[in-house]
């Protein structure tokens, strides 16, 4: 199971619903974002693994994907970095139990 969050991502002055979904599996090791990221959200990758380490949480030696839908929609910035870290987190914690 995924966890899921929600964020927005901001158009002009308008706000648009983003979900953030973050599945943690076996395979080859790797990180994946999916949904039209720009390039400062794929390089996020770093800043978010940094994070939730620095946090005191291991993350696995697992594949990460992260989805964020609506697809059509182009996400700009770091604003996702921290739905990213928290849905890993929710995954982590899920794991323990």
């Amino acid at each position: 199971m995924h966890s899921k969050l929600f964020s927005a991502a901001t158009i002009g002055v308008n706000a648009k619903l983003v979900q953030v979904e973050v599945d943690i599996s076996n395979g080859l090791v790797n990180f994946y974002i999916v949904g039209l990221p720009d390039t400062a959200i794929r390089e996020s990758s770093k800043r978010i693994l940094a994070a939730v380490k620095n946090s005191g949480f291991r993350v696995p030696a697992k594949r990460i994907v992260v989805n964020l839908a609506p697809a059509d929609l182009k996400k700009e910035g770091t604003l996702f970095d921290l739905p990213i870290a928290i849905g890993i987190i929710i995954k982590l914690m899920r794991n323990k139990n």
